[in-house]
């Protein structure tokens, strides 16, 4: 079994935690996150975050004008795709841990999110960037 490391990162209330994460849970994920922010810069998204700061294993991000509804049905083939933050999920409320970060409730109402772990297929980026694109 490979040996977790350890990685210093702040948390949502700006608290230093420890995490572990392996390599082999790592690197995949950092790789699906270079690649779906490859695909989807063009489209010029309004990331969420402190990206320096942020999780490989999911993207937050809005795209001012469009409905995230509307986003999330329209993709929710392609990838796993949610609105707010996994918090608040279920809820229509802003989510508190956006809140948190300091959005307004219209900037917290106007995200998605999307995740992925190091199990998950190999996600076709171009392809959810185009769908993102033809809402547009």
């Amino acid at each position: 079994m490979e040996e977790p490391e350890g990685q210093l990162f702040r948390d949502h209330a700006g608290q230093r935690s420890l995490r572990y994460a392996t390599k082999s849970r790592g690197e995949p994920s950092g790789q699906a996150r270079d690649g779906a922010l490859t695909a989807l810069m063009s489209l010029q998204p309004s990331l969420r975050g402190e990206q320096s700061l942020v999780m490989d294993h999911l993207l937050s991000f809005a795209f001012p004008g469009l409905d995230p509804e509307v986003l999330m049905v329209a993709a929710k083939d392609l990838v796993a795709i949610s609105n707010g933050s996994a918090c608040t999920s279920s809820s229509y409320a802003p989510s508190h841990v956006l809140k948190v970060m300091g959005m307004s409730d219209a900037e917290a109402n106007g995200c998605v999110r999307i995740s992925w772990c190091h199990l998950t297929p190999e996600v076709d980026w171009e392809a959810v960037a185009a769908r993102i694109r033809d809402l547009m």
